[in-house]
């Protein structure tokens, strides 16, 4: 009897998947999308199985190994997941196990459907004999005391300590260990919600797609709507009309910040549970998720990147809110595009794609101005609001000056507004994109500035704690006093600490410098100034948990948080009525930094966070500048999307990068930046070599150069780009070329290839 052979795809960057034989007593169990243990050399991997009885040279069949075991119990990948990530795989040039991995709800592990462990601070700790290190951790911890953990990895993150630190306090009981079963995880249903009336423009969007649900034709709809237009009623009114036809939904947003707003607004509209699907979700919780969206419990899934792959059966409507947002971009393998994705899964699942924001990426709005795009406008709000007045404040001319304290961040405007706001009872937002307390150290003798170790990125000043105060301290943006013993300094790439130096490691004097100003110096300059007022600080520092923002965002939402300060997660898809003053510290931020969409990002960030205001009432935004002249800062207070896309298409053709051409990314990155530089000039050549055997139009190659930021994690990284009016000669130029007998990196060296980059640097 011929023994029953599968193909199975392992998660490395392998095109091709390997072939193993059943044994008997698997084979009954045994269907394409099943996690299997296979060996693999002398260890064992968990893949998928991607084909049964794959045919194979018979003389083969006896060096084939035996599949170990299904894993995982029921668990399986559909069919139309498998073939998207074929189509994945073959795009962005990654292993096809690789693409599987990522889509499966799971990842490749073995999973069942168990009790959850979670920790968290025992607030009636009697206390215990504790090394040093593990007291720190436990003081930084009890600013975490109302979170929750679900990996001692997290407790590490939050301690600012190592796992094995981490796993102590556990042990001793500082954390405490809870048990949440699987039917423990419903969230209640919030109270129904009654339909408004559609504004005309409202009208005319719904009707365009709902053209296409009731047909099953695919089309990619741009909704273009300024913020506060109704975008979201919109998605609500589709999804209703896809329910109604028996269909189910997928909605992306783009970060988890606004999943808790997004999903209490659908909960309230459709009074049934909802799929919230994001990467730090336990595996425990996507494996209960992918069960009920098997039963048919769930007909709506909602969630960040990864969500993308959510295997709803049936599915009738696609929609990625803020597409524009470059998180929708994966930074490792497989680097696929999530909005990208989606356009292809709804092509070939013949459904439409609705893309949503009020400041649409290039690459979007040119496929809408060219056609291939249905464009949609929403561009007054339903509430008859205007859009909120923007006046720029020139801190160069401007800023308040103390000689006691020197050039702080806040204009007389800014403090004026925030005192008439806790006045009236409003709230106010203040932003900065950048956490910690200062931007970098340096020294004012030879100018040593303070980098990790092992990356070209400058260290960031932290001050120990959360919400600490000093009344001491000068809270100035040039030099000022900042004791040693009260700050870290953290690399915002790889997460490590660093003690603050005694004296510059360069020179020996005493001319350290904290210099630049982040989220926790404001924070602390806000509360001087304001002293009575509640300040919520939102960043990645504060907000490292579901439970953390969850409290938070009921602190927004009711009104007893006054004044918002934050970094980028504040500036998207908030809806918060109360709020009718934003101040941005520094509009600067981002904009000249080597990337070709820097530019673009900040344009979009500060017409996003203008947006937060005005929801009720007339708002006001102020943007204060040291650039009041730059074009993209006069646009964004202009509310002039359609200006700024011009200017900036402009630059675009001139240099042919996207959205006029196409661009692939090559890094070659070693620990020797020797070897760097060979290998990339290797590759280069080949590349060069063998662009005339592609079809026309024939890529251009622009390299090799040392990358933006030069050394990552340890290794020296060199950069090549492809450039062409499309994609395929580069996959093709791309294939023949790493094929080639004379690319043989050295063991140490690494390529990695991403397809219509997102990140430059």
């Amino acid at each position: 009897m011929t023994p029953r052979l599968v193909s199975v795809a392992l998660n490395r960057p392998m095109r091709e998947p390997y072939a193993y034989e059943v044994p008997p007593e698997l084979a009954p169990d045994m269907e394409v999308g099943a996690l299997v243990e296979v060996p693999l050399a002398s260890k064992t991997e968990i893949g998928c199985v991607v084909q049964l009885d794959p045919p194979l040279d018979p003389a083969a069949m006896f060096k084939l190994r035996p599949v170990a075991r299904r894993v995982s119990g029921a668990f399986v990948l559909d069919s139309e997941i498998i073939g998207l990530c074929r189509w994945l795989s073959d795009y962005y040039l990654c292993g096809l196990g690789e693409a599987l991995a990522t889509a499966s709800m799971i990842g490749f592990s073995d999973t069942e459907a168990r009790a959850r462990i979670s920790w968290q601070v025992d607030e009636h700790w009697s206390g215990g004999k504790l090394t040093p290190r593990q007291r720190e951790a436990a003081d930084h911890l009890q600013d975490h005391r109302s979170e929750e953990f679900d990996s001692v990895a997290a407790i590490a993150e939050a301690g600012h300590c190592s796992a094995a630190v981490a796993k102590k306090l556990t042990e001793v009981g500082f954390l405490r260990a809870k048990e949440t079963m699987p039917e423990d995880f419903a969230v209640p249903l919030p109270p129904p919600d009654s339909k408004p009336i559609l504004a005309d423009e409202q009208q005319v969007a719904v009707d365009a797609v709902t053209i296409l649900i009731r047909e099953g034709r695919f089309g990619v709809s741009l909704l273009h709507g300024i913020t506060g237009s109704g975008k979201t009623e919109v998605y609500l009114r589709l999804i209703e009309e896809a329910f109604a036809h028996g269909r189910t939904a997928l909605c992306l947003v783009p970060e988890i910040a606004l999943t808790p707003q997004t999903v209490d607004r659908f909960a309230r509209r459709f009074q049934e549970e909802i799929g919230v699907f994001h990467s730090q979700m336990t595996r425990l919780e996507k494996r209960i998720l992918w069960e009920k969206i098997r039963a048919g419990r769930v007909r709506l899934v909602i969630g960040a990147r990864s969500a993308a792959f959510a295997p709803l059966p049936n599915l009738g409507i696609v929609i990625v809110d803020e597409e524009h947002e470059s998180s929708y971009k994966q930074g490792e393998s497989p680097r696929y595009h999530a909005r990208d994705l989606l356009v292809v899964r709804a092509s070939r699942l013949s459904i439409p794609v609705v893309l949503g924001s009020a400041t649409p990426s290039l690459e979007s709005y040119d496929n809408a101005v060219k056609g291939k795009y249905a464009l949609l406008r929403l561009a007054t709000r339903p509430t008859g609001l205007q859009l909120p007045e923007v006046k720029i404040v020139s801190l160069g001319r401007e800023a308040i000056q103390n000689p006691e304290a020197g050039f702080t961040l806040f204009s007389e405007e800014l403090l004026a507004g925030i005192r008439e706001r806790l006045a009236r009872g409003e709230q106010s937002i203040v932003f900065l994109n950048r956490r910690g307390f200062s931007n970098f150290l340096m020294c004012s003798n030879c100018r040593w500035v303070a980098r990790c170790n092992d990356d070209d990125i400058v260290l960031t000043i932290h001050r120990r704690g959360r919400g600490k105060k000093n009344e001491d301290l000068e809270l100035e943006l040039f030099p000022g006093p900042l004791e040693r013993n009260d700050a870290t300094l953290r690399c915002h790439f790889c997460g490590t600490y660093h003690d603050y130096p005694e004296k510059c490691p360069e020179c020996g004097e005493d001319g350290l410098v904290a210099l630049g100003a982040g989220t926790q110096r404001i924070e602390e300059a806000l509360a001087r100034h304001f002293p009575d007022a509640k300040i919520l600080r939102l960043d990645q520092d504060t907000v490292g948990g579901r439970q953390a923002w969850l409290k938070a965002w009921q602190e927004m939402v009711s009104g007893e948080a006054q004044i918002i300060l934050g970094t980028q997660m504040i500036a998207k898809g908030l809806h918060l009525e109360r709020v009718t003053l934003v101040g941005v510290i520094l509009a600067d931020v981002g904009l000249y930094i080597p990337d070709f969409r820097a530019e673009e990002r900040v344009f979009s960030l500060l017409m996003q966070v203008a947006g937060r205001a005005g929801r009720k009432d007339m708002g006001e935004v102020l943007l204060q500048t040291y650039m009041p002249r730059h074009a993209g800062i006069q646009m964004a207070a202009k509310h002039d999307y359609e200006g700024f896309f011009r200017f900036e298409m402009e630059k675009r053709r001139k240099l042919r990068f996207p959205p006029v051409e196409r661009l692939a990314a090559l890094t070659i990155s070693d620990s020797d930046r020797a070897r760097a530089i060979h290998a990339a000039r290797t590759l280069a050549t080949i590349l060069r070599r063998r662009v005339n055997q592609v079809d026309a139009p024939r890529p251009v190659v622009l390299g090799p150069q040392p990358a933006p930021v030069e050394r990552l994690a340890g290794r020296f990284r060199q950069r090549v780009l492809l450039r062409c009016a499309t994609h395929r000669p580069i996959a093709a130029l791309l294939s023949r070329s790493l094929a080639d007998e004379q690319w043989r990196p050295g063991a140490t060296t690494r390529l990695s290839v991403d397809i219509d980059p997102q990140d430059m640097l």
